[in-house]
């Protein structure tokens, strides 16, 4: 089977594999685990920011995050179709305790006019006041879209000149900084905080960093425990890690490569729509056409290929290249893409 339902089926090379064999290990709870502190100051170095904290996944990363910034009841602006808001069981709510302020965005892009109005809007005694901004960046649902860097700056300057914080879910950041050319380090330099996947695109078995000041990372260190982050002999978490930031950042690009393969193909079908692609997400809109999304995902696995239906009201499919996804198998979707949609 061609798995193109989602970047977390990739699979880790034989080399990083072997990077746990090897890895010195201690009690990261106490701090000493060498590899596991290799691993958080490399994040943080490559990212820009003072210090890093190793989290089981991004849903935590994010969590931890929103809960060092926020005191319960405060208030949150983010995207309306973002992971935080959409696939995160509301923890946001539910243990952070935060009100969401949503903005529809355009493909995960917040109109700054929309972010300032909630921002400024006049003390009263009965509205929730907000807090911390959440950007994510490339944005899900909005096609691994690389949010632009203006939109970025532009809302973190508004969220800091009203004394709130700016958290990135960059759980695909690398992604948006191979295809847009842009330093990582750029692209979050307005954010506080940071949290990076290392089991998409970059291809580990498991786990997230989060990074920002070190006061911020000395804080959330113990919301992590909170939520039972804390880890003992997480070295072998943390090695295929460190090779995955050395190693497999700008081989991401092959992968952007791979998905606007296959959006040329799915182009050509008629009435069917396309997100623009930015990065390794291809989201087609079936609205307007014949197909049902069952109708697709089951001819695409009698084909011997996995597509993802996106749950939501418009009928859309999302096919996810990554490490382990060849030229040989998009040449193989791209063939089988037009007896489909026949």
């Amino acid at each position: 089977m061609i798995d193109l339902r989602s970047d977390t089926f990739t699979l880790p090379s034989k080399e990083m594999m072997e990077t746990i064999m090897t890895a010195e290990l201690g009690d990261d709870v106490w701090e000493e685990d060498p590899t596991v502190k290799k691993l958080e100051a490399l994040a943080a170095e490559k990212l820009g920011k003072e210090a890093g904290l190793l989290v089981s996944s991004g849903t935590q990363g994010n969590l931890v995050a929103e809960m060092t910034h926020l005191n319960r009841g405060d208030g949150v602006v983010l995207e309306t179709e973002s992971h935080i808001n959409l696939y995160e069981v509301g923890g946001l709510s539910q243990i952070a305790g935060a009100y969401p302020f949503l903005i529809k965005g355009q493909n995960g892009m917040m109109n700054p006019q929309e972010a300032e109005a909630i921002f400024t809007r006049a003390y009263n005694v009965h509205y929730v006041e907000p807090k911390l901004l959440c950007i994510e960046n490339t944005h899900n649902r909005g096609g691994g879209k690389v949010i632009p860097q203006e939109n970025i700056d532009t809302l973190a300057k508004i969220a800091h000149d009203n004394g709130a914080s700016v958290h990135m879910d960059g759980a695909r950041v690398f992604n948006a900084a191979v295809a847009s050319g842009t330093p990582a380090s750029r692209i979050v330099r307005e954010a506080d905080s940071v949290q990076i996947c290392l089991s998409k695109g970059l291809g580990c078995p498991i786990g997230s960093v989060i990074v920002g000041t070190e006061d911020f990372i000395h804080q959330s260190r113990k919301n992590r425990k909170v939520v039972g982050g804390g880890m003992r002999q997480a070295g072998i978490i943390a090695a295929p890690g460190i090779f995955a930031l050395n190693n497999m950042i700008e081989r991401l690009a092959e992968d952007h490569v791979h998905a606007k393969i296959i959006e040329k193909a799915l182009l050509e079908i008629p009435n069917l729509k396309v997100k623009d692609v930015d990065s390794n997400i291809v989201i087609a809109d079936l609205t307007g056409t014949k197909w049902t999304t069952e109708g697709v995902i089951e001819a695409f696995k009698k084909k011997g290929i996995l597509v993802l239906k996106i749950p939501g009201i418009q009928p859309m499919i999302r096919l996810v290249t990554y490490f382990g996804i060849t030229r040989e198998d998009t040449e193989k979707v791209v063939e089988v893409i037009p007896e489909i949609f026949n």
